[in-house]
């Protein structure tokens, strides 16, 4: 009789208090989901235009990662270092780097940051953190060397790009032939035969073309035109987008046969939130040019997106991801059903 009680008691009591906590876990993780959703596309977008009242409110508890295993606290963290609320994102930083240790993101933020704040010795180890985690990421590995380029640190410079120099990523490549050249003059010779085996290796040349000019006839004897694009792409580094954008555009003016001018110039209008500029620019390039690394397709589907053109956006999406375009398979899985 008193078993007979018991059981009962449980299940009057305990059932409903056990199903009560299991429907809200679950209302919290749908609710994550859809503020996922936000936070993602501008992630992926190099975008943080929420508001911060409204990114506070996000939960980043339970769960405490997205479905694409990102740290929500670091997602988090971006909008209160916009607003300078700088001890609070710092925070998010480290709580969210236990999180997911292996992706180190919150690293490259965090290096990011110490960067800009002159803090060299603390920039250095986070870059070189999130570097050796990913060393195919391009944003990874061109922080950790425009760290180590302030610093004139050459021979960890050759030590890194070693790691990475069979992937033949264009960027990283690229990178660090600029970085050579700004910490070591004398490295021309080295340089070009480097840029020889990149030809050999690398599909899309134009991307070379511009340090292919500076090793052949060096930095002071460039035209005008070798000289913007130069200040182009510094002031792009520094996140100066309008600048860089107005420095591509009068460099496409100097040679409108060169796609790659257009497209730097649509990206910076992109990133400098000149969304109007930026989509004229992409589909100049793509109806004017044969284009095959994917960047204006996919940029270009997340300014649809942006408008709620989200069937377009996947099509340029799909056709940047048959190109094998960086993120836009993610992208792609992330927002298209």
């Amino acid at each position: 009789m008193k078993k007979e009680l018991l059981i009962k008691t449980i299940i009057f009591f305990v059932v409903p208090i056990l199903l009560t906590g299991s429907l809200f876990i679950n209302y919290r993780v749908f609710r994550s989901f859809e503020e996922q959703s936000m936070l993602l596309y501008e992630f992926n977008a190099y975008q943080n235009k929420l508001p911060l009242e409204t990114v506070e409110k996000f939960e980043d508890q339970l769960p405490n990662i997205t479905v694409t295993t990102l740290p929500l606290k670091m997602l988090k963290a971006r909008y209160y270092m916009r607003d300078s609320v700088v001890e609070k994102a710092l925070s998010l930083y480290y709580q969210s780097r236990k999180d997911n240790p292996y992706l180190k993101i919150a690293d490259f933020e965090l290096a990011k940051y110490h960067f800009k704040e002159n803090n060299i010795d603390s920039a250095e180890f986070y870059s070189k953190n999130a570097f050796k985690a990913l060393p195919r990421n391009y944003l990874y590995t061109r922080q950790y060397f425009q760290i180590l380029t302030k610093q004139k640190k050459e021979e960890e410079l050759d030590n890194a790009f070693k790691e990475i120099k069979n992937n033949f990523i264009i960027d990283q490549w690229r990178d660090y032939m600029f970085s050579k050249i700004t910490i070591n003059k004398d490295s021309k010779d080295e340089l070009i035969d480097l840029l020889n085996v990149a030809k050999q290796n690398i599909s899309d040349q134009n991307q070379l073309s511009t340090i292919e000019t500076i090793l052949k006839v060096g930095y002071s004897n460039l035209d005008d035109l070798g000289k913007i694009i130069i200040d182009a792409e510094t002031f792009y580094k520094q996140d100066k987008f309008t600048e860089a954008a107005n420095l591509f555009e009068r460099a496409a003016r100097m040679n409108d046969t060169e796609y790659t001018h257009y497209e730097n110039a649509a990206l910076s209008f992109y990133r400098g939130d000149n969304f109007e500029q930026a989509e004229k620019l992409f589909r100049y390039v793509l109806s004017s040019f044969e284009v095959k690394n994917g960047k204006s397709e996919f940029y270009l589907g997340l300014l649809l997106y942006e408008k709620k053109e989200l069937e377009n956006a996947c099509n340029f999406w799909n056709i940047a991801i048959n190109k094998n375009y960086p993120l836009a398979l993610k992208v792609k899985q992330t927002f298209c059903k």
